[in-house]
């Protein structure tokens, strides 16, 4: 059954795209396949030509402008209650792309609270399809806004879990403990939640999210840049030394394993070294995370 909040989401979309307020890319998609499951590789060339930096770099600039404070209204979906704002991307490869936002301004990478995990779960709830979430947090994560926010997209259709998630599932965690596989090469920390269970409340998703976050603190240090990916069945932390690798920018849907290239030379390069050794230069060696599990 199509919520509300899909109707509300689409006229949005529509509306902001005829207004010239929201820039809809188009890209190619590609898949790749590796350790028996199929990962994604979007094509995007109009990203050469799209200025990167990171959200302190913005932040020390003059000329830097908040486009969460004010936002452009032609891009707002919904308040949700008094704390978070429901936008749509600006900048959108994928249709119906949203960012939960913190009304008053919050630095990216602060940690996650209950109240950020209820507006979430107040957005997913009322979407008939199933979403991904992602949170980009510190300089090395991909981040590029210094204003706290979360990303909702949809999940795409010829997958029902994030590539790096399902690799992760196979060495079958044990519901509501935090777990690592080395089935991943690179550093990973997640907790799955149990299916028979209810859904989690905003509470449960922050103490799961803040007892995985501990345990890789504790492995790689207080300040060490992650990022989150969040989906109905379970919540994973992957930590990060560099946010890119081999030239190629990765943040957190790059970690589930839909990596964005922006030259023909990057694609080549991605089918060359394949997409997990491209994730490990950008995360953390898995050795480290073997002491936490």
């Amino acid at each position: 059954m199509t919520n509300r909040l899909d109707s509300l989401v689409r006229e949005r979309y529509a509306s902001a795209v005829n207004s010239g307020a929201l820039l809809f890319t188009e890209s190619t998609v590609f898949s790749q396949s590796e350790q028996g499951v199929d990962f994604e590789v979007r094509y995007v060339p109009i990203l050469a030509k799209k200025p990167s930096s990171k959200p302190k770099e913005k932040l020390t600039d003059s000329s830097f402008t908040n486009p969460f404070l004010p936002f452009d209204t032609r891009l707002h979906v919904a308040s949700i209650g008094s704390t978070h704002q429901l936008l749509l991307n600006k900048y959108c490869i994928v249709p119906n792309h949203l960012l939960i936002t913190t009304a008053e301004f919050r630095q990216q990478g602060e940690t996650l609270t209950a109240a950020d995990f209820g507006a979430v779960l107040d957005t997913t709830g009322n979407l008939s399809s199933p979403q991904i979430v992602f949170y980009n947090s510190g300089e090395e994560s991909g981040a590029s806004q210094p204003h706290k926010h979360l990303q909702v997209l949809p999940m795409p259709t010829a997958m029902n879990t994030p590539p790096t998630v399902r690799i992760w599932l196979q060495s079958m965690p044990k519901p509501g403990q935090v777990c690592s596989s080395s089935d991943l090469p690179f550093a990973n920390f997640g907790i799955r939640f149990d299916p028979g269970a209810a859904a989690p409340s905003p509470k449960a998703l922050e103490a799961a999210y803040s007892h995985t976050l501990q345990r890789l603190i504790e492995v790689h240090g207080d300040g060490t840049s992650y990022n989150m990916v969040l989906t109905p069945g379970e919540l994973l932390l992957f930590p990060r030394r560099q946010s890119t690798g081999q030239g190629i920018s990765i943040n957190s849907l790059g970690m589930a394993g839909m990596v964005l290239c922006k030259s023909s030379d990057e694609m080549v390069l991605v089918k060359e070294i394949g997409i997990l050794e491209l994730l490990s230069r950008v995360g953390c060696p898995t050795e480290q995370a073997k002491s936490a599990t």
